[in-house]
Order: structure tokens, then sequence, then C-alpha cells
């Protein structure tokens, strides 16, 4: 079977934090992608709220679950998560699971006490998320026979949490025969393993290449990357004992005070964040090694003007990287100006808060 384009994958061009989990949603509900998937660990929380606020916060799931047309939903390879945490999750949106199947890849990691244990001694320093994300990857990667760490050794109670195990070539073939896929990344570009804030950083990269290998998706299969970021970036708090890490040169460190803001807790550790003004270095860095076609910035709702300014800075950088989309003519279908690279801004917590720029 020819390899055809048509996975639009969503990756975080900051810290994280930027609203992965609302764009998803929302691009869920109005593109009807039959499969959603992403290869999330528990150092990741994304939430997306509907337009008739309903919530919900993932930490296994994909946030596309919520598209009309679903038919399966899958959890990559490079997974780590939690079995009574994906059991919570199926069962919360049971209503809307219906026909739906729910499979893991044989290859994810499934994540225990001991490794938040291990964590909790060893990364508080680095004011990491301690939810054993790192330690569970290092057990796979050290394959010790006899080792119960993945999926396959797990068969019997994730089919009690409501999913399947599937083997390769299952996972293959839905991929193979899928007509729409919306994938999701997790965490953020800055965040890399291998990018400039080591050891300030989370298990693994976070760019698009990264994400397409740990979700098993060939990279033929990719069809556009849709960017994420926000007016003023944050970074996971700081523990009593660590930090959790520099920023670009030309950010500043700013107070949520300063923001005019209630101060925000991240979705897993419940710390208050830690947030900077806008870096453009960051940006730029992040268009030029994840390529985005599209940008949904977020948290415009916090400064409004700024956040146009913003935008347009954006695109000026994504168009001087010969990046992103060109429009494409609604009478010829031909192509013509470049489109924005910023094509969706958020101004508020739900899908009816996102608005469309052309």
């Amino acid at each position: 079977m020819k390899i055809q384009p048509k996975v639009d994958l969503v990756i975080d061009l900051q810290f994280g934090s930027t609203g992965k989990g609302l764009i998803a949603g929302y691009l869920a509900e109005k593109n009807d992608y039959d499969v959603v998937i992403t290869a999330n660990m528990p150092n990741a929380g994304h939430t997306y709220i509907n337009r008739e606020g309903r919530k919900w916060m993932h930490k296994v799931l994909p946030s596309g679950i919520t598209s009309p047309s679903l038919k399966y939903v899958l959890v990559g390879p490079g997974a780590v998560f939690d079995i009574e945490r994906l059991a919570f999750e199926i069962a919360q949106s049971e209503d809307i699971f219906n026909g739906v199947e729910i499979c893991i890849h044989p290859k994810a990691s499934v994540v225990q006490s001991s490794h938040k244990e291990a964590e909790a001694a060893g990364l508080s320093k680095v004011s990491s998320t301690m939810q054993g994300s790192a330690e569970a990857s290092i057990e796979k990667m050290r394959r010790q026979p006899g080792s119960r760490i993945l999926a396959e050794h797990f068969v019997d109670e994730i089919f009690e949490a409501g999913a399947v195990v599937l083997n390769d070539h299952q996972w293959r073939k839905i991929l193979e025969k899928a007509d729409k896929v919306l994938a999701e990344g997790a965490q953020g570009y800055s965040l890399s393993l291998n990018g400039p804030f080591w050891p300030y950083c989370t298990s693994r990269d976070c760019t698009p290449n990264r994400f397409l290998a740990d979700m098993a998706i060939p990279h033929k299969m990719l069809n556009k990357v849709i960017g994420t970021a926000r007016v003023h970036p944050i970074r996971v708090g700081n523990t009593s004992d660590g930090f959790s890490g520099p920023i670009y040169g030309d950010q500043t460190e700013l107070t949520w005070e300063e923001v005019g803001q209630v101060p925000e807790l991240t979705t897993v550790t419940q710390r208050v964040r830690r947030v900077f003004s806008f870096s453009y270095e960051q940006i730029s860095h992040a268009i030029r090694d994840c390529c985005p076609d599209e940008i949904f910035l977020n948290f415009c709702n916090y400064a409004p003007v700024l956040a146009e300014e913003v935008a347009d800075s954006i695109d000026r950088i994504a168009d001087a990287a010969g990046v992103g989309e060109f429009a494409i003519d609604p009478y010829s279908g031909v192509p013509s100006a470049r489109a924005p690279m910023v094509r969706y801004m958020g101004f508020g917590p739900t899908a009816a808060d996102i608005r469309e720029r052309f």
C-alpha cells in the first residue's frame, strides 16, 4: 500500500503548557479525524474544554477523542502510562467511545510506583515533575530479561481498563487504512533532552521527528505540523530544593502580578508556573527545527494588543525562513500568497475562545 500524507501533528514550540489539548480538541471536532494518537508520559497533562463547557484533562489519551468520526484511539510505543489513569480516562468518556477501539502499542511502557519513588529521590534539584517517566524509560532501555515494563506484559490489566494491546501488524494496518490522523505531541520543544537547557529538561526530545517515532508513524504519512505557543511562555515552578531551568537571552522573568493574571498552576505538579516575556529567539529556533505549517498562539486574552504584535512578528519570521503554507485561491484552487503562520489565536480556555486568522 502506498503511504499517503494523512497525519496532522500538534507540537509545543516553547516550554510546554501552551494549549496543545485545546487546539487538538478544536481541530478534532472541526476536521473529523478517524484516528487520534499520542505518546504521552505522566509528566504531561493536556486539557480540552469544548463549546458546551465539558472538560477533559488527559495524561494518557489524546484530546482528539472529541472527533465525531472517531474510530480508533492509539497510544504509541514511546508512551509511558499508568493503567489506573488509563482506566479513569476511558471511564469518564464512556459515552463517546461507543464503537471506538482504544489501542495500546505493545512496546509502550507501564509506569509503576518504584519509578516515581526513584525520581523523587534523584530529580528534585532540577524541578522534575517526578512522575516516573524517565525511570520507566530507563528500565525499558536496560532490556533486562524478565523485566515487566512493556504494555505487552500487562495485556489482561489493560483489557480490564477498557483497552486492547495490539501487535505491530495490527498497528500498521490501522494507520494505513486511516483517512485522517491527528497526532498529539507532549511538553515543549525547548525542554528537549538534546536541546539547549540540559539538565533542566525532560527525558526525550520534543520535536516532530521524535514524536513520529514515538507513535510509530512513518515519516511520509506526515501532512502538516501545527505548532503551539503562548504570548507569555511559562516553565514549571521550582521545587523547594531545586531550579526548573534558565530561559532565552531575550526573555525576562515576570511576576503574575506584572502579567495582570492570577498565578497559573501546572496541571501535573500543581506548582505555580514561572512566567516570562515572549522570546523571538525561542520561536525562531523552534520554527527552524520543527518547521510548523501553522501556529496556534494561545493566552492572547492576557494581552490582546501584544498578542497581535507577536502574531505579526511570527508571520514575518516564518516568511523569512520559508516555512508555512500557501493560501489556496477558493475559485481556482491555485496557491497564491503565503498564508499567515499564526492561523489560530486563543482568547480563553474553551473551544469557543479560538479565533481563526486568515
